[in-house]
Formats: C-alpha cells, sequence, structure tokens
C-alpha cells in the first residue's frame, strides 16, 4: 500500500519536520521499523523539502513527531501498530 503524494502535497505547507522515534530491537517498535524501510524512500521523493528524521534510540517507546509552523509541536505514540496504523496516523497529522 503506498501512501497518496496529494496527501503529503496538502501537509508539507504547514509540517515543517516530522520525526520518527523508535527502538531497533524493540518488539514493540517492528510496526515502526517496517513503516521506516518501505516508506521513507516514497516520502522523502514526494516531500523534498520537508525535514524527515528517523531516530532510533534504545530503550524509548516509538512516536512519530511532528512540528508546524509558529513552533507547535505533536508526538503520537505508534507503539505496537502496524503499517496502515502509522499510515493512517501520519495523514490524520496532515489534517
Amino acid at each position: 500500500m503506498r501512501i497518496s503524494s496529494v496527501v503529503f502535497a496538502q501537509f508539507t505547507a504547514k509540517l515543517k519536520e516530522l520525526r520518527i522515534i523508535l527502538d531497533p530491537t524493540c518488539k514493540a517498535s517492528k510496526g515502526a521499523r517496517k513503516f521506516v524501510q518501505q516508506f521513507y524512500p516514497s516520502l522523502k521523493k514526494d516531500n523534498p523539502n520537508l525535514t524527515i528524521l528517523v531516530r532510533e534510540c534504545a530503550g524509548v517507546k516509538p512516536k512519530l513527531c511532528a512540528r508546524f509552523e509558529k513552533g507547535k509541536e505533536i508526538s503520537i505514540p505508534i507503539a505496537n501498530q502496524t503499517i496502515p496504523d502509522i499510515q493512517k496516523t501520519l495523514e490524520a497529522v496532515g489534517r
């Protein structure tokens, strides 16, 4: 399943930075690791001006952080989520 580039085009204007924080070995981060492996290249290709960071750290709970204009930032836990769940979360962030 590919994330629509239309969705990303809608939120790239307000979204300034996207961070995916995960544990490289933890079972709770499995979906996040698979999401990054599958979709990071197309995310970056579809959004060349968007800063997309993937941070790996042992012992952290996986989460998706989004920084918007004027310093607004949100953090959404993605522990034990599947790839489709993470896609839905990412689409919701852009609204």
